[in-house]
């Protein structure tokens, strides 16, 4: 589970898993694989991936607004970080999405029960509204030297977050640019109380001091953090 509630959320570094790998246990997670998968060309990355997710070699995982990184090696000197970007949905789209959420008083439960109605989802995208991203809503980096994008750091990243998905589908939303509690209540402007920003602020500085230093994209990383610091205090 995550260290922190609402935006945004660290998910802590995995120990090694051993057996065979399992993707994703729920429907909107294999959703999520289904959509990078599309986008690799050899088959033999995502074996690697898989394996590279399940070692314990990726540090913990950072999910803000429309995105989520992590440090692959944390403290060693090869030690990267890989960054995957999704679109944010737009005012409009949210505010069907808002619509489609209301039509049913049992949604909001089955979100808090770690369940994502796939009738809520059927009818969203009829909408206009895809709460899961297609191949064209994500975008990658990472300060390794492979040409390829999703690198095999990135494809990792992206296994780690479909178990993250498995557990929260509020995960997936926060993906999408809205937190926990503005899908609870649209309406609601969230009030930080200045002991629960300082808590999150500080996970936020401990986890951008294992990122790489001195590289253009931890960087970039650090400043998003940075930025959700600022709006939290």
């Amino acid at each position: 589970m995550a260290e922190v509630t609402g935006d945004p959320l660290v998910f802590p570094r995995r120990a090694r898993v051993r057996g065979p790998s399992v993707l994703s246990r729920t429907w909107w997670g294999r959703a999520w694989v289904r959509t990078f998968e599309e986008n690799v060309l050899e088959a033999s990355d995502l074996t690697a991936a898989r394996a590279l997710a399940r070692s314990g070699r990726l540090g913990a995982v950072m999910v803000l607004s429309g995105m989520a990184s992590a440090v692959m090696d944390p403290g060693s000197p090869g030690a990267v970080i890989a960054q995957v970007r999704v679109r944010r949905l737009d005012a409009a789209q949210w505010a069907a999405f808002d619509a489609e959420v209301a039509r049913e008083a049992g949604h909001l439960a089955a979100l808090e029960a770690g369940e994502l109605p796939t009738d809520l989802v059927e009818n969203a995208d009829q909408a206009g509204v895809e709460i899961v991203p297609g191949p064209a809503d994500l975008d990658s980096a990472c300060e390794c030297e492979s040409w390829a994008q999703p690198c095999l750091h990135v494809l990792a990243l992206l296994y780690q977050l479909a178990r993250h998905l498995d557990d929260d589908p509020y995960v997936l939303f926060l993906l999408r640019g809205r937190t926990r509690a503005e899908v609870q209540d649209p309406g609601r402007s969230r009030e930080v109380e200045p002991g629960e920003a300082a808590a999150r602020a500080a996970t936020i500085l401990a986890l951008a001091e294992d990122a790489p230093t001195g590289h253009g994209l931890a960087d970039t990383a650090v400043a998003a953090y940075d930025d959700e610091v600022s709006r939290l205090l």
